[in-house]
């Protein structure tokens, strides 16, 4: 009996520890989410015009456990292979940007500020915004929607597995389900529906 007990006081400070590092994490993307640091903003891109399209748009798929889908093309005088990916790939029209952009159209897009010593390189450059006669193919607003609510559903898990492993540690004694259900079934299972319940609390976050 008194090996039971210090064998659960043990395991409670892994709980602890758990709790903590999930707190302290989930607070580093709770303060990203709340200060708009996954939001790009216009005075944060550099935009280059008059760009003439060499090699039209394309879609680009890598299969495997780092998959990525993406559009590139190549302009005239320049060494780049613009690409639409990540976050703006997840709002962009692709078959509208493939069937309306090509050989010889005149475009201009747009960089990070951050990004541009791979502008006019060998070297992959990732554009936020990409215009042929007026229209916008890529909507930022709804990148930094996409952007932003991934970082708010990794801290609404993170804080609901610090919360549920701190009840657990706080528990005076092992509960008996905890001998026929691992705890940390009881826990992952737990975090996504209270996680889920607090996304739905939060959604004018």
């Amino acid at each position: 009996m008194i090996n039971s007990i210090s064998d659960w006081e043990e395991k409670q400070k892994g709980y602890l520890v758990v709790s903590v590092l999930c707190l302290i994490f989930g607070a580093y993307f709770f303060i990203k989410v709340i200060s708009g640091s996954y939001a790009i903003e216009q005075s944060d891109l550099e935009v280059y015009e008059n760009l003439i399209i060499s090699n039209p748009p394309k879609f680009k798929e890598r299969k495997g456990k780092r998959s990525k889908k993406w559009i590139e093309f190549n302009c005239i005088n320049n060494q780049s292979t613009f690409e639409i990916a990540g976050y703006d790939y997840s709002c962009v029209n692709d078959e509208e940007v493939i069937n309306e952009i090509k050989t010889g159209d005149t475009i201009s897009v747009a960089i990070l500020k951050d990004d541009l010593n791979d502008f006019n390189t060998q070297n992959s450059c990732e554009i936020h915004s990409l215009v042929k006669n007026d229209k916008e193919y890529l909507d930022l607003r709804c990148r930094n929607e996409v952007d932003t609510g991934g970082g708010k559903r990794i801290f609404l898990i993170l804080f609901s597995i610090s919360i549920l492993t701190a009840i657990v540690y706080s528990l005076p004694k092992k509960p008996k389900l905890f001998d026929k259900v691992d705890p940390i079934l009881i826990v992952g299972i737990g975090s996504i529906i209270l996680a889920f319940i607090l996304y739905l609390l939060t959604l004018q976050l």
